[in-house]
């Protein structure tokens, strides 16, 4: 793992040094806050339980300094849920380094980051920035950057990981402890690559996760996969198809499939609707255990896809049934300050859910019906208001899915954002 470490510096290396930047300062200000009622977020709320409320908030300040060759980057970030901290506790816990990087540009066509920074490709479908949570996602890596020609890039990453534990590791190698998004990962290695056209786009990416079981042994779990887009006038297709193979945390055999496929009808310079599927594959719940056949979105950011309530793949749903997600997506621009997305989804399980022991046949794989509806509206320049609601309409298959014998008739949530963004120049 190591040398795989060294190799890739080496390669980041290669280069001469380029011509100099302006010497500068800037300053990025984001604060944001969301109320929300919960009524049904992420798992089916039981009956007679009563919705639940919660203030959440995020305060970041990013100061991003250039001189010469070399960009300095460190974001230092708050988040939090309202009232978790008492008015007088002088060690909040909710501070920390969201961001901490140094990017060095050998020449025009090379360059090398390094440090605590956000990984993001493409759709978000693999690896994503997770804005949408207050905390964000942010990895320890280093990435090389090469400009291959004015339309196509190429990015190598590395991680590794360790949780500097000493007290549980075994005599000959080290324990890491840490299970995210799904699996317990102790070296990942990007290759991404893309290229662009004019309304058009095509990228690759090789994502091998080096997974570590509890007794200590190392697995490669392998992602390859692709993005493609194209629009011809009014009209766009695009879409994603990725493959899992090797073995997971748990030491199962890994053979697991995702796509997804679009059509986006541009209907007016104000109006536009996607159609489309994503297929997600699953494990049958009498399958065999030493083999997984659950794709796992890994680093992706999920809520983008399937549904706002986050029933899928939000810290639940890994190595479970898989999705079929059919929906229908819609936005609507109101006037220069005020838009209104509505979005539809029907679930289905990609795999076999259980046995229905009391009616003497196995679950429906369809789950239910989720409806998303977002108002937005731009107060200024650096003040947007989101206001949104979702209901879920679950059938008996995401009941048992969900382990929610009696849930409640309203399955729902309902929220209020207010985000503040700018960014300026000090020198």
């Amino acid at each position: 793992m190591k040398k795989q470490i060294f190799t890739f510096c080496a390669l980041s290396f290669f280069t001469f040094s380029a011509k100099a930047q302006t010497d500068s300062l800037k300053i990025n200000l984001d604060f944001r806050t969301r109320a929300e009622l919960d009524n049904g977020y992420k798992t089916l709320i039981p009956e007679n339980k009563k919705p639940e409320t919660n203030v959440f908030s995020r305060a970041r300040l990013g100061v991003d300094y250039y001189w010469k060759d070399l960009e300095l980057f460190i974001s230092l970030q708050d988040a939090r849920v309202w009232g978790e901290v008492s008015s007088t506790n002088q060690r909040s816990g909710t501070l920390n380094v969201n961001e901490a990087w140094a990017k060095y540009n050998f020449n025009k066509n090379a360059a090398l980051k390094i440090g605590r920074q956000i990984l993001s490709y493409d759709d978000e479908r693999l690896l994503g920035a997770l804005d949408w949570q207050m905390q964000g996602r942010s990895f320890d890596a280093a990435k090389g950057i090469f400009r291959l020609s004015p339309q196509s890039k190429l990015e190598a990453v590395v991680t590794y990981n360790n949780d500097d534990n000493d007290a549980n590791d075994l005599p000959d190698r080290e324990l890491y402890s840490i299970l995210d998004s799904g699996e317990r990962t102790k070296s990942m290695q990007i290759l991404h690559y893309q290229y662009l056209w004019p309304k058009a786009s095509l990228s690759f990416i090789g994502l091998n996760n080096v997974v570590q079981h509890l007794n200590g042994t190392h697995y490669d779990m392998l992602t390859v996969g692709m993005n493609a887009k194209k629009y011809f006038g009014n009209v766009g297709f695009f879409g994603s198809a990725y493959w899992q193979t090797g073995k997971n945390s748990l030491a199962q055999s890994k053979n697991a499939y995702q796509f997804s496929a679009n059509v986006d009808f541009i209907l007016t310079q104000n109006a536009n609707i996607i159609l489309g599927t994503e297929w997600l594959s699953g494990s049958d719940y009498n399958g065999d255990v030493s083999k997984n056949n659950s794709f796992s979105p890994l680093y992706g950011t999920n809520h983008k896809f399937n549904g706002f309530m986050d029933y899928f793949f939000v810290g639940n749903h890994f190595n479970s049934v898989g999705l079929k997600d059919f929906y229908l997506k819609s936005h609507f621009k109101l006037n220069p300050k005020a838009s209104l997305a509505f979005d539809l989804h029907a679930f289905t399980g990609n795999a076999e859910l259980g046995y229905d022991v009391a009616n003497n046949k196995e679950y429906s794989r369809y789950l239910g019906t989720e409806g998303d509806v977002v108002f937005t509206y731009k107060v200024a320049s650096i003040f947007t208001m989101q206001l949104g609601h979702s209901q879920m309409f679950a059938t008996d298959g995401m009941k048992y899915l969900k382990n929610v014998a009696n849930p409640a008739s309203m399955q729902s949530w309902t929220w209020l954002g207010l985000n503040f963004m700018t960014r300026f120049k000090v020198k």
